[in-house]
């Protein structure tokens, strides 16, 4: 089966131009230069048979991110996801957007939301992503490092 995902990243796949007030495909954004992150990010986009979803690796460019509105500092503290409306989520509630997109996890997302696991969910999802970012400043990612990461 071949995989119709659409990225940013060249070695990944092609660019889709995008219509940013309201995209018809969910747009997902991801440090590429983070082993992890990666590994997660193409485990999902080999899950995304149809095409629906565009997949940007903001280490590798930011002007996908510029016309969201969305810094490079903000998207490397959290994970953003833009759904199919325009909205920007972030955090949690990115992976749910994430996961209401593919349909292998429909089911993941619908249990987060029936059980109200999001607030949990969010919880760990903030400890592990300062930790991350902080990861990410040892890695040398730059002066966007310059913040406190004790207090975010």
């Amino acid at each position: 089966m071949t995989n119709k995902a659409v990225v940013s990243d060249p070695g990944i796949g092609k660019t889709l131009p995008l219509a940013l007030s309201k995209p018809d495909k969910v747009i997902v954004f991801y440090d590429g230069s983070c082993p992890l992150c990666q590994k997660e990010i193409h485990h999902y986009i080999s899950r995304d048979h149809t095409g629906q979803l565009v997949w940007d690796d903001i280490s590798k460019n930011t002007e996908l991110l510029d016309k969201f509105g969305i810094t490079l500092n903000e998207a490397m503290r959290r994970f953003h996801v833009i759904d199919r409306g325009g909205n920007v989520t972030r955090g949690a509630e990115a992976f749910l957007t994430l996961w209401h997109a593919l349909p292998v996890y429909r089911h993941l997302a619908r249990t987060v939301e029936y059980f109200h696991l999001t607030p949990l969910l969010s919880w760990a999802y903030e400890h592990f992503a300062r930790g991350r970012y902080r990861r990410a400043c040892q890695r040398g990612f730059g002066n966007t490092c310059a913040i406190d990461t004790k207090k975010h």
